[in-house]
């Protein structure tokens, strides 16, 4: 570790923390997020830009047995919590175990454990309910598999536990200040057990205006900025002295998500309806002419498990209409059949361009749309917990392994917002879960988005990638040649000065 001790690193965010426990409830988007992926360390990592690669991150190596019914961790020796308290065997057995114990927002990848045991003090055992070849993905893709100190945790209630607010975690940073509404201030951690940290601390500055966050970028009084910059102005970005973009073209297909809840949606035929009236030629030009638009359920580059045949239905207005007025919803007097709600995440401006051209193409057919931007906390208790909208735009599902969309999916679903259920889509999921030969996997995984598709579970519109803005006087970036894939996408531990 070779801290320079005057690297300082702000990173502009658009909203203030709820919490930095992102493994007992999780507020993606907020600040506490962000921060989150730089105190804490998972057990692996997840490669979500191309290979789906699993890196080491607590856990220096593993053995899959079993055929995948059974995995076994061996942990760094020499990683320790921040307070110099060495990380062992039991401060993962103890995480998983309450998340499976209480339901917190972990189970989102965690719910196939049927067992979790300290073999010794560095050695972890997993036995699933039943083989699942995508385990270590799910371990290594998100937040919600950190691990927490069991000394700080053991015996206290999550829900009011001061370390969620005041965390120590075994990342390359320590937890130094929080000022509400203002700013979340890290450290470098001298004794972090793997490579980094590289700069002396971290600012993340609240800055809830995005064009205030990219004046503050291009004055350099900010170094990476959370909000994408818009598609249009990528290449002018790209020319500014001292500011690159990162761009990818996303691993996660945007949707309209039914509430599968509201007697509404369950009728096919008013689900076809939708997805025949959106139009996404004029979405993506509105959004972003770089963004791609499948019609199908899964991403295209993933060829091994993509099935070319499962589309949602094609743009045709006059049959959405033809569909409505054959489900008993005419149009009345004033030209309109009946009124829904239309929400996106206020974190994704883009979602907000999309959702106002559906609104357009939604009225041309006599169904009216109220569009909602809608805050991370929002998002959870609304959306995530208790089902309390009409329809949204959502992703999060993201690849490279189908599996990791058994959590929107899947009628157990912890993220299961739509409250979707399909036995055909769950049988899909457990079988192809449930074996190491991918080729078999793949052939579960299309029958799986045939059934999506007969269902129209959901309608995809857009594959929109990140393009993030960053000044170039630091490298080492999570998307950085070197780095790229090795560490989780927030991650900050390898970031350094550019000439240093």
């Amino acid at each position: 570790m070779a801290v320079n001790p005057q690297g300082r690193l702000v990173v502009a965010i658009p909203f203030d923390a709820e919490s930095f426990n992102e493994v007992h409830r999780n507020y993606t988007g907020a600040g506490g997020y962000y921060a989150a992926n730089n105190i804490f360390s998972r057990l692996v990592v997840l490669d979500v830009f191309e290979s789906g690669e699993i890196s080491p991150d607590l856990a220096e190596r593993w053995d899959i047995l079993d055929d995948g019914g059974r995995y076994v961790f061996h942990l760094n020796h020499a990683a320790s919590w921040h307070d110099g308290t060495p990380v062992t065997a039991d401060d993962v057995v103890y995480t998983y175990s309450e998340v499976l114990k209480h339901g917190y927002h972990g189970l989102s990848w965690l719910q196939d454990i049927e067992t979790i045991t300290a073999l010794d003090d560095h050695t972890v055992e997993c036995k699933l309910k039943s083989p699942n070849a995508a385990f270590l993905a799910q371990l290594g893709a998100f937040v919600f598999s950190h691990i927490l100190p069991k000394h700080l945790y053991d015996g206290t209630d999550w829900d009011t536990n001061p370390h969620n607010l005041n965390p120590v975690g075994s990342g390359p940073f320590r937890f130094n200040e929080w000022v509400k509404g203002e700013r979340i201030e890290l450290v470098a951690n001298l004794d972090y057990w793997a490579d980094g940290p590289y700069v002396e601390r971290i600012t993340y500055k609240i800055i809830p205006d995005r064009e205030e966050a990219f004046r503050a970028l291009e004055a350099g009084e900010v170094h990476f900025c959370t909000s994408d910059v818009p598609c249009k102005e990528v290449e002018e970005w790209k020319a500014k002295p001292g500011v690159d973009v990162m761009f990818h073209p996303g691993n996660a297909i945007a949707f309209v998500a039914f509430n599968w809840t509201r007697a509404l949606w369950q009728d096919h035929r008013v689900r076809e309806a939708i997805a025949r009236t959106i139009d996404r030629g004029p979405i993506a030009a509105g959004v972003c002419p770089l963004a791609s638009t499948p019609e199908h359920f899964y991403l295209e580059r993933v060829e091994w498990a993509f099935n070319p045949d499962a589309k949602a239905p094609g743009h045709d207005p006059a049959e959405a209409e033809r569909l409505l007025d054959a489900a008993g919803y005419p149009c009345n007097a004033d030209g309109t059949r009946f009124s829904i709600g239309l929400a996106y995440r206020s974190l994704y401006a883009h979602y907000g361009f999309a959702a106002n051209i559906m609104k357009e193409q939604l009225a041309a057919i006599g169904v009216e749309a109220t569009v909602e931007s809608v805050d991370p906390v929002g998002w959870k208790t609304r959306f995530q917990e208790n089902a309390d909208f009409d329809l949204i735009l959502d992703s999060g599902d993201i690849g490279p392994d189908p599996q990791l969309m058994s959590s929107f999916l899947s009628s157990d679903g912890p993220r299961n917002s739509m409250r979707y259920a399909n036995p055909a889509v769950d049988r899909a999921f457990k079988e192809g879960r449930g074996t190491t030969d991918r080729k078999k996997r793949g052939e579960h995984y299309r029958e799986l988005q045939t059934a999506l598709a007969e269902d129209i579970a959901r309608v995809p519109f857009m594959q929109h990638g990140e393009h993030l803005p960053y000044r170039t006087e630091f490298t080492g970036w999570s998307w950085s040649d070197g780095v790229r894939g090795e560490v989780p996408f927030w991650y900050h531990g390898r970031v350094k000065p550019s000439d240093s």
